[in-house]
């Protein structure tokens, strides 16, 4: 806008003068008077241009400073959103362990654990198979190919299904031996304790009765058996350690699983202090009793997948007889070693005797 009216005002003089020239001179008083009219004129526009300046010099630092102010808010959005990135990339940042990620990733061990817990619903419906397998996949929202991760198939899931059953049984052996500990229960005598861990373990196999066939024809399958048998040999091995048993080999040399000791009173066959060698040929040794103990367990399995009565009662009177009969044959075992005991103690007795009657016990 200045410059416009320097323009115009410039043009004004222009005219002026212009029109001096053309016109002639009639006097040299006039002359003169133009002259200083020209002159004046030149001075103002000098002011003018002075003016201007000062005016824009004083404009300048608004200018200077209005940029600085937008850069300032420039430069501060920047590190705003530097510090977000960082944010964002750091998951200390947020309060978040990095341990905790690393414990939220699932390994493929356990993925195929969910999954195979996850088909244990569908077994009712479609026995131990890859179908339930699928299913159990689907309904963690995986897709039915999943069941290609199990190579060995039924197998796989019924010996999740094992060793899960033996988990829990621990569990609840566990707990009891801690209630005795604790003196909120009374231990119970070793008959007793056997027989309700067998029924306990077994009673776990209820919901799946009808297809249980299909799976112990599954455990037989020669690429199963080792497996089956290392679960079954565990689980005896837990029951008769709960039970009080810490012997390890045949010799029974003790071995502490734990640092507590044992609630339950061994029957007397059974019995010996846990810190004494005791001698096989004296009692059941450590093979014995889990030998024995797993053949009730088996002959009872048996007899439940044909019983029909109400809440599997005959089943459980069959366990009750052969708990019974390892009773009696390990009294049995201790009478006649009490008796062998005797006998020998007698001819001793008898040979002593004799030596005294003839003489041989004579010092000469």
């Amino acid at each position: 806008m200045a410059a416009l009216l320097r323009g115009l005002r410039a043009g004004r003089v222009l005219r002026g003068l212009g029109g001096a020239v053309a016109a002639p001179a009639a006097a040299n008083p006039q002359h003169r008077s133009l002259s200083r009219g020209f002159h004046c004129a030149a001075l103002k526009l000098q002011d003018e241009s002075k003016s201007d300046k000062s005016t824009s010099f004083a404009s300048s630092p608004s200018s200077s400073s209005t940029t600085y102010q937008e850069h300032s808010q420039t430069h501060s959005a920047d590190q705003n959103t530097e510090a977000d990135f960082q944010h964002e990339s750091d998951p200390a940042a947020d309060g978040t362990n990095p341990s905790e990620q690393d414990e939220e990733y699932e390994t493929e061990e356990q993925l195929q654990a969910r999954i195979l817990t996850s088909a244990l619903e569908f077994v009712p419906q479609h026995g131990w198979s890859m179908e339930a397998i699928a299913a159990g996949a689907e309904v963690l929202g995986l897709s039915s190919a999943s069941a290609g991760m199990f190579s060995n198939g039924a197998g796989d899931l019924v010996l999740h299904f094992i060793a899960q059953c033996n988990s829990k049984l621990t569990e609840v052996l566990a707990e009891q031996h801690n209630q005795v500990q604790q003196g909120h229960a009374e231990p119970k005598k070793t008959a007793e304790f056997l027989r309700d861990a067998i029924e306990t373990r077994l009673r776990m196999y209820i919901p799946y009765i009808e297809t249980w066939p299909q799976a112990m024809s599954v455990l037989l399958l020669p690429h199963n058996i080792p497996d089956s048998l290392k679960h079954l040999s565990t689980m005896v091995d837990d029951i008769w350690y709960y039970a009080g048993d810490r012997s390890t080999d045949v010799s029974g040399s003790y071995r502490p699983r734990s640092p507590f000791t044992s609630a339950h009173s061994f029957l007397s066959p059974f019995h010996q202090h846990p810190n004494t060698i005791r001698p096989a040929s004296s009692q059941m040794n450590w093979y014995t009793k889990r030998a024995v103990l797993t053949g009730i367990y088996n002959t009872t399995e048996l007899v439940m997948l044909q019983d029909s009565s109400p809440d599997f009662q005959d089943t459980w009177t069959f366990l009750d007889n052969r708990i019974q009969d390892v009773v009696n044959m390990a009294t049995t075992a201790k009478q006649v070693q009490s008796t062998g005991e005797a006998v020998v103690q007698g001819l001793v007795g008898a040979a002593v005797t004799l030596k005294n009657l003839t003489g041989l016990n004579q010092r000469r």
